[in-house]
């Protein structure tokens, strides 16, 4: 991989919390930013297309990718395969588009690892309670122990949150969006790739 610094975002926090609306809204907003699609063994959810946010494949050809070397990072979370690869990441750059990406904590400290200039914002529930409310409310069949192992999860997620760079609470939407929406413009200033319209 190219050792050029480019603009890396990552949005981190546990399953239910909102961090496809914020990547959602970033992307409307700001048309600099551009989002990787990943690789994931896990099944669509409803109204979910492949080659939005995400390429669904086999655990076979997921373990091919990984051979082959084709992720910057790879994980494992909910007993599902995810991975980013190397080469959407240097297309994006070389068309000088900062990227925007939902990634687990233990992505984003590969990718930390490999390239330090990059960035990452840490999103947290307003409680467990409302968490478990927004998980419920996605229109997942979901048994009480995979609740349990979600929820489980988002508690060890939040004990790294130190390492990233900033948090917000998503309590209220667009109180949250209006601090996120801060954080993504001085990245981008300081990127030279803040444009005047925004």
């Amino acid at each position: 991989m190219s050792s050029k610094k480019a603009c890396f975002i990552v949005i981190s926090g546990p399953s239910g919390v909102g961090k496809t609306r914020f990547i959602e809204k970033s992307l409307k907003t700001f048309p600099q930013l551009s989002n990787t699609i990943s690789f994931t063994t896990r099944k669509p959810r409803p109204n979910e297309k492949s080659a939005n946010f995400y390429y669904f494949i086999s655990k076979k050809e997921f373990e091919e990718k990984k051979e082959k070397k084709e992720f910057l990072e790879w994980a494992v979370v909910h007993n599902e395969l995810y991975g980013t690869s190397k080469k959407e990441v240097e297309r994006l750059w070389d068309e000088n588009k900062a990227i925007i990406k939902d990634i687990d904590v233990q992505g984003f400290l590969s990718v930390k690892n490999i390239y330090p200039h990059s960035r990452g914002i840490f999103i947290y529930p307003p409680s467990m309670d409302e968490l478990k409310k927004r998980i419920l409310k996605r229109g997942e069949k979901i048994s009480e122990e995979k609740l349990k192992i979600r929820l489980d999860r988002a508690v060890q997620e939040m004990s790294h949150a130190h390492f990233y760079d900033f948090k917000i609470i998503n309590d209220q939407f667009e109180i949250a969006w209006r601090d996120f929406k801060i954080l993504l413009t001085k990245q981008l200033d300081q990127f030279n790739l803040l444009k005047k319209s925004q």
